[in-house]
């Protein structure tokens, strides 16, 4: 009887280790698309220090000017968040609103001034409003002089004198009032029950734009023509590029408390709940550190 074919020597050797090679490429793949698809966590630019958080604004085109406004004053950063100082006002920022002439407005809990020197001085401004207690504040882009406010007896109110004057334009509440750029007129964003919504007539009348997908929001910032919008919440940041039509989450999954965002949406600066500071330059892809 004839012997049977033996197997050439090492071959079965050979077979495997291409095997195994076959399946490390294939986990090293794998780790390298997950480490590629694994956001870098966020590294904050400086901590605050202060007791809350209410608000942040970019000062004009320079977006290394940034107002932070607390219960205890202004603080004011010419870095781009990396190092701040604090102005001279102990007054409650709830709101901080720069405008194109160079002023700054803060509204907040029975507070309404105005400064015309960068914050080194500030006036009260007189006015007819309800309430002092100011739970709302925005100004239009193009004219430092048309205002609008929402006081905590309700409603909103349309000022175009400075803030002298008052007049009520809308009876229901409205959250985070925004005002961006829509050609030479000014468009009003802000959010009530039914979700985001805008005013092209000064704030009389309003549309439905959809739902942010976060509730409550902690915050709502906008590009200049109200096309990238930005929405804060106590679990992260979300953006839209459509006007609020849609919208997907950012790389940034930590508390919101105060936002801003650049001209063309493409900076947003943001504080949490701890009064540390994130910004990111590439739309809230990335969240690195000052560098």
């Amino acid at each position: 009887m004839a012997d049977s074919p033996k197997q050439a020597p090492g071959r079965w050797t050979i077979g495997r280790w291409t095997i195994l090679l076959i399946i490390v490429v294939m986990v090293a793949v794998v780790l390298a698309v997950v480490v590629i698809r694994t956001p870098r966590a966020a590294v904050p630019w400086a901590r605050l220090k202060t007791s809350d958080v209410h608000s942040l604004a970019f000062t004009g085109a320079d977006l290394d000017r940034v107002l932070f406004g607390h219960h205890g004053g202004l603080s004011a950063s010419t870095d781009g968040g990396r190092s701040w100082a604090a102005l001279r006002l102990s007054d409650d920022a709830m709101a901080t609103a720069p405008g194109i002439d160079g002023s700054i407005v803060i509204a907040g809990h029975d507070v309404f001034r105005a400064s015309h020197d960068g914050g080194l001085t500030w006036a009260r401004i007189v006015t007819d409003l309800p309430s002092l207690d100011i739970h709302g504040f925005a100004r239009a882009p193009s004219d430092p002089d048309l205002m609008w406010a929402y006081p905590a007896t309700g409603g909103l109110w349309r000022s175009a004198d400075g803030g002298a004057t008052f007049t009520e334009v809308r009876t229901d509440n409205l959250l985070f009032p925004t005002a961006v750029a829509s050609g030479s007129s000014t468009r009003l964003l802000g959010i009530d029950v039914t979700g985001l919504v805008e005013s092209v007539d000064g704030g009389r009348t309003w549309t439905a734009l959809g739902t942010p997908p976060t509730y409550p929001m902690t915050a709502l910032a906008a590009s200049g023509d109200g096309r990238v919008l930005y929405a804060g919440a106590q679990d992260g940041l979300y953006r839209s590029v459509d006007g609020g039509g849609s919208w997907s989450a950012t790389s940034y999954g930590g508390s919101v408390f105060a936002l801003a965002a650049s001209a063309d949406g493409q900076t947003v600066i943001l504080v949490d709940r701890a009064t540390d500071v994130y910004r990111s330059d590439d739309g809230g892809e990335t969240w690195p550190g000052p560098g």
